[in-house]
């Protein structure tokens, strides 16, 4: 699959140890999206789909690593803005449905 990082998704991607290959796997399988705001959107894996035989098969070992991670996608540019891991509990980040 072929996407454009912007500098700060490059920059984050490398802080927090994310390569290139999960971004692949989450951009192909990714099965939840909700609207952030600012034209953009964030993208992840759900606990089904991880958990989707099929999907183990192809995904291997790299499947835990994809379990909260997520990737805001600009709608407009069509860049990958951000690559963050999700933190359970009142810390995490919540996204609002219907944002503009």
């Amino acid at each position: 699959m072929t996407y454009a990082l912007t500098q700060h998704a490059a920059v984050r991607s490398q802080q927090r140890g994310v390569p290139h290959h999960l971004i692949d796997a989450l951009m192909s399988y990714a099965d939840f999206e909700a609207p952030v705001g600012g034209g953009c959107t964030v993208l992840r894996m759900t606990r089904d789909r991880l958990e989707d035989p099929d999907l183990a098969d192809r995904l291997g070992a790299e499947r835990e690593r994809l379990r909260g991670l997520s990737i805001v996608w600009s709608d407009r540019t069509g860049e990958i803005v951000t690559v963050l891991r999700m933190r359970g509990g009142s810390a995490s980040r919540r996204y609002r449905r219907g944002a503009q």
